[in-house]
């Protein structure tokens, strides 16, 4: 299996250079626990079939909208949406370049709460990058199809 963990880092940190004033950094694997939170996941289908997803709390979810859209007030959670579903979106297509072409990414789906699980079936995890930002845990996963030509990758 190639591991795609230094990568899914590189993407992140180029990120969080270009868009914000916290710092990235890598952390011991984490857990969220159930405070509230933000997962947002995107699909990719094509040559290679999985999805990108990443979680966070939901303090952390709101500094990096109100930085991404220069806000001075606290955003709603609309926005919130907006910005975290943006943000898999934009590693997730960093990501996609790297697997098997051809393939595309689905628009972004966000959830936010304290009590939900999100489940992307059929899946196992291949990559999964731990870090931390403004004192709170940001946590990046890969997941690839299980029954795909090329679960390998």
């Amino acid at each position: 299996m190639i591991t795609l963990n230094a990568d899914i880092e590189g993407i992140a940190r180029t990120i969080w250079s270009t868009l914000f004033d916290v710092t990235l950094e890598l952390a011991p694997p984490v857990e969220i626990g159930s405070q509230s939170s933000v997962t947002s996941c995107v699909q990719i289908d094509g040559a290679w079939h999985g999805a990108l997803v990443m979680k966070c709390p939901m303090a952390l979810a709101e500094t990096l909208t109100a930085q991404m859209f220069q806000a001075e007030s606290a955003p709603d959670l609309d926005e919130v949406r907006d910005a975290l579903g943006e943000l898999a979106n934009m590693v997730g297509g960093n990501v996609k370049a790297l697997l098997p072409a051809p393939s595309q990414i689905s628009l972004p789906a966000v959830a936010i709460g304290s009590d939900y699980q999100l489940s992307v079936i059929g899946t196992s995890e291949v990559a999964r990058v731990s870090f931390t930002c403004d004192d709170q845990p940001l946590l990046i996963t890969l997941l690839q199809r299980s029954d795909s030509p090329d679960a390998a990758v």
